[in-house]
């Protein structure tokens, strides 16, 4: 295929002729006759930016204003529909499929249709697919660039529950935890957008207008995307896992500490009552006694405190 020419990511207008008995090849809308595509031809026009763009009548009327965006629209000749992507979560990709052409619109450029284009290598034979084929084709791209996030997700989440549960996290995860949190909220969101559009595919009313090939193609893309759903879900409640772990963790590092605080205390409790006594004003053998009845007096609050670590640490307490 030939190499996309370099164009502005904001502002395109890309022609794609996929001729599987040919050459694809990046063509030229003015000279191209849409009514007159071959079996084996295939147009995709790809446009992005948001200025006026001038387009065959019949992508034009397919493609309608920016205002028609939303459900899955059927038409005599063809059907459209509009889907936030991750890099348009607030905004659209806009679709229309004709009987030998696809028409994708955009403000701003897409990453999988990009990765689209740039995973062909030389010549291929896309040409004999239906529009309806291509589109889905489009469409797993687009969600196998979901289920890529998703799995950085779970890389990120199994990196930190490692590090939670060795206890050398260097600052508290739980900033990366509400982190990870949003962006599963923000792939959530995006889904839960698609989802219309993705069922709609898959209905009775819409598969009665495409073959029995076309049907398996939507089928599993529908597949698809259920899984998706269930792995954000699945996802979401390994975080929550996570949060639950890093409780546990902090409780536990909460007893230890208070368990090692109350050993000192107890030593320095023992070191204190000695000293007391032999601090009262009474004339005692052992007050006469010098510097040998100081070392006897020190070595056995010393032997006393090493007891009661050694008792501590035999049962496992430290």
């Amino acid at each position: 295929m030939a190499a996309t020419a370099s164009i502005p990511r904001r502002e395109r207008l890309r022609a794609i002729l996929y001729d599987a008995a040919g050459r694809d090849r990046e063509v030229s809308l003015d000279a191209i006759d849409i009514d007159g595509l071959g079996k084996q031809q295939l147009l995709w026009v790809d446009n992005v930016g948001s200025g006026p763009v001038e387009l065959p009548p019949q992508l034009q009327a397919a493609l309608g204003s920016s205002d028609d965006s939303g459900p899955l629209e059927i038409f005599d000749q063809f059907y459209r529909f509009c889907i936030p992507t991750r890099d348009h979560p607030d905004g659209c990709v806009r679709f229309a499929v004709g009987q030998a052409w696809i028409l994708t619109a955009s403000r701003d450029s897409s990453r999988f249709l990009d990765e689209f284009v740039e995973a062909d290598q030389g010549e291929t034979l896309k040409g004999k697919m239906t529009p309806t084929a291509f589109m889905a084709s489009l469409l797993m791209r687009n969600l196998d660039g979901f289920r890529e996030e998703i799995a950085a997700v779970d890389v990120a989440i199994d990196k930190l529950d490692d590090a939670i549960l060795r206890g050398r996290e260097k600052r508290s995860p739980l900033a990366a935890l509400a982190a990870l949190r949003r962006r599963l909220a923000d792939l959530r969101a995006v889904l839960k957008e698609q989802r219309s559009v993705i069922h709609g595919l898959v209905a009775p009313d819409f598969l009665a207008h495409v073959s029995a090939a076309d049907r398996d193609f939507l089928i599993e893309a529908n597949r698809l995307f259920e899984r998706l759903e269930d792995d954000v879900a699945r996802a979401r409640e390994t975080i929550i896992g996570s949060f639950d772990l890093y409780a546990s963790r902090v409780a536990q590092d909460t007893n230890q500490l208070i368990k090692v605080l109350t050993i000192a205390t107890v030593i320095t409790g023992v070191i204190g009552a000695v000293a007391g006594v032999f601090g009262m004003n009474f004339d005692t053998p052992i007050a006469h006694s010098g510097f040998s009845g100081f070392l006897l007096v020190t070595g056995g609050m010393i032997a006393i405190s090493c007891a009661i670590v050694a008792a501590a640490i035999w049962r496992r307490w430290v």
